[in-house]
């Protein structure tokens, strides 16, 4: 038993190692004084009764006063208490939030092990209960002070009362505790079959118009029912021991109170105790029956708490990603050569790039184009540092990319991938993301002929994107996704297939925004989309992860078959771009 609740305290250590432990030992003071003022209302009561056996007023009205000061410090100790622990709270959700956020973005792959409706959940509402475990272990542990000290006052007045509470009481404590790891068990179960649903409901929200127009409700209802029948199986297992705890358990202790008021009451009719003994005593047995209550829910909190921790941990304990260091080189004045010398990349045992080599030149348009799963993302991952080359070398100005510092590489390289990718806020506050300066935000807006439509909004910059009322379409989107990048300063854009979703027009524009670009900027464009082949400068065509042509435009076409092939097979007449 002893060594579970070790376990989940060595789980929240590891959780909170990161944190400051002030306020934790606030908690345990103010607790600790809690209880102990707990204790003192029953004498001053006791008191009461005596004085008034003895028909002494004045000491009624001093032990009246006693009484009140008591409950006085009892509620003092108990704000402190909750004091405490709003500010632990406060602490652990954001501080472990931040530390969560820093393990997810540092481990590309962790969404291939743990589902995304796992770490939504453990994120958002796992964390919140961190403070709830020092809160139940600080409960439990003076509450068990509590009883001890009680149980020796029972003895003090009579070893045969004080005898049969302590046995019923560990007896009833035992059964109780059992109870509380079967509700446990069954609650981690619950969790995992909410996290499968709630992956289900987030997979049919991002893709609700096709699960609709493809009819796919059905099945996946199905699906979602299935999931549901195990859950269902684990609520209706926890809810039964509930049951037994809330109804049937306690009998032993409310048989036990019998048992103890009769014989405490043969006692004052023996004469063998005094009336007021009796009250104290009776106060003092309610107060174990409380205490025990208490510490036996904080115990099976402390169960499933125990599943939110691990569930916390599975996040923390993720093997993190093999890092590879950045060099110290901090010269900020690139140009924008970029050179793959004989680069493969190998996941596994499958190469997704394989002896590549070429040049992208600055103040040009540089397509890749192939096949999918030709290797073409792969390039932009590489030169966006996600992962380290299996050999051969990547250059930038003639320097290795792993030599820079990270500061001086990702403010020369950025770029947009296919998707928009902006977040549900302001549109000021998405360009924030990169520069708060406003003037250079429109500077950046206007480059890319979206100013005019943002200011043409009811709140202009103000207006939060996926508001209904704002019609910020997937092609402003990106529009937007372009400008952000923009305000970086790069020297360097990657553009991976940025007009896969985006309307005919925004496309046509997207092209001008790239002959523009080209001025001050290298221009890296993955593409399947032959009129944004058409005006690129120089193409690298790839076809099983090795470069089947490259040079310039006309050249690749007159000798790559495959690169007239991906050309023609899909265009579509577009507006002449100037």
């Amino acid at each position: 038993m002893f060594r579970n609740y070790l376990n989940i305290f060595d789980d929240f250590r590891v959780i909170t190692k990161k944190q400051s432990k002030k306020y934790v030992f606030l908690m345990l003071i103010s607790s600790a004084f809690h209880h102990i003022f707990s204790l003192l209302p029953p004498i001053a009561a006791a008191g009461i009764i005596a004085m008034v056996t003895e028909e002494n007023m004045n000491l009624v009205f001093f032990y009246g006063c006693l009484f009140l000061f008591f409950y006085f410090l009892y509620f003092f100790a108990l704000y402190w208490k909750y004091f405490s622990y709003k500010k632990l709270g406060e602490m652990y959700h954001t501080e472990i939030q931040d530390y969560l956020f820093e393990i997810i973005a540092s481990n590309d792959d962790i969404l291939t092990k743990i589902s995304k409706g796992k770490i939504m959940d453990v994120c958002n509402t796992d964390i919140g209960y961190t403070v709830d475990v020092v809160d139940a272990f600080i409960g439990a542990i003076m509450n068990l002070i509590k009883i001890i000290i009680l149980f020796f006052i029972f003895l003090h007045y009579s070893i045969l009362v004080g005898s049969l509470v302590v046995v019923l009481v560990i007896f009833y404590f035992l059964l109780m505790d059992s109870n509380s790891l079967a509700v446990s068990k069954c609650y981690e179960g619950e969790r995992k079959y909410d996290d499968k649903v709630i992956d289900i409901l987030n997979q049919m929200l991002a893709n609700l118009k096709q699960v609709k127009t493809l009819n796919l409700m059905t099945n996946l209802n199905k699906k979602l029912w299935k999931t549901r029948g195990c859950w269902k199986e684990k609520y209706t297992k926890r809810r039964n021991y509930l049951i037994k705890r809330y109804s049937i358990l306690p009998v032993i202790l409310y048989f036990t109170k019998f048992v103890l008021y009769m014989i405490l009451a043969s006692m004052v009719i023996r004469k063998q105790m005094t009336l007021d003994k009796l009250v104290l005593l009776i106060s003092y047995f309610e107060a174990i029956v409380t205490a025990t209550d208490q510490t036996l829910e904080y115990l099976l909190n402390l169960n499933n708490y125990k599943v939110r921790m691990q569930r916390i941990r599975s996040i923390i304990d993720y093997p993190p990603q093999k890092e590879f260091d950045f060099g110290d080189i901090d010269n900020d004045y690139i140009s924008g050569l970029i050179e793959f010398k004989k680069v493969s990349y190998q996941v596994k045992d499958v190469k997704a790039l394989d002896n590549v080599s070429f040049k992208v030149y600055p103040n040009e348009i540089n397509a890749i184009i192939g096949h999918s799963g030709s290797g073409k993302s792969t390039i932009i991952h590489l030169l966006y540092r996600l992962h380290k080359v299996s050999s051969g070398i990547i250059l930038i100005d003639n320097v290795n990319i792993y030599d820079y510092t990270n500061h001086v590489y990702t403010s020369n390289v950025s770029g947009v991938y296919q998707k928009p990718f902006v977040f549900d806020m302001s549109i000021r506050d998405n360009l924030n993301l990169v520069n708060s300066n406003r003037n250079l935000q429109i500077e950046a807006c206007k480059r890319v002929g979206i100013h005019d439509f943002i200011m043409s909004l009811p709140k202009g910059y103000n207006t939060i994107v996926n508001e209904e009322d704002a019609i910020v379409t997937s092609g402003k989107k990106q529009l937007l996704a372009i400008a952000r990048a923009l305000l970086s300063k790069a020297e360097i854009l990657l553009f991976d297939e940025i007009t896969g979703n985006v309307d005919p027009e925004t496309t046509n524009q997207i092209l001008s925004i790239l002959l523009d670009l080209k001025a001050d900027h290298t221009i890296l464009m993955v593409t399947h989309k032959p009129e944004m082949m058409e005006i690129a400068d120089r193409v690298i065509v790839l076809s099983n992860g090795k470069v089947e042509s490259k040079g310039k435009n006309k050249d690749v076409y007159e000798k790559s078959t495959l690169y007239q092939e991906l050309k023609n097979r899909s265009f579509v007449s577009v507006s002449k771009v100037e």
